[in-house]
């Protein structure tokens, strides 16, 4: 069984602002780390996936809150697993890593 991820708010991309259809992507935000402004907007580091496809090989990179809000809708690691495998793929071993 896998245990909790903490610190971690996991976040469903669409296509559109309507979010009705899934982008298959899914937005992991460290949410632990705290914010901080970019270009006048409040954002969060995370991991993302790198491409609009779907279980996209995923990088670091900052996510601003108003594109969270306006495209994505927050859901649970066990549905995050499902859309995402390979965001799994880098947050897995960090977990593992960090419980040592």
């Amino acid at each position: 069984m896998k245990t909790t991820l903490n610190g971690i708010r996991f976040y469903e991309e669409f296509e559109d602002k309507s979010k009705r259809k899934s982008g298959g992507t899914v937005v992991a935000a460290l949410v632990l780390n705290g914010t901080y402004r970019s270009s006048g907007k409040v954002c969060w580091e995370a991991l993302a996936g790198l491409f609009d496809q779907p279980n996209s090989p995923v990088a670091g990179t900052g996510v601003a809150l108003d594109y969270l809000h306006q495209k994505c809708k927050r859901i649970s690691q066990i549905k995050a697993r499902a859309i995402h495998p390979a965001l799994f793929e880098r947050l897995d071993p960090l977990r593992n890593y960090t419980q040592r």
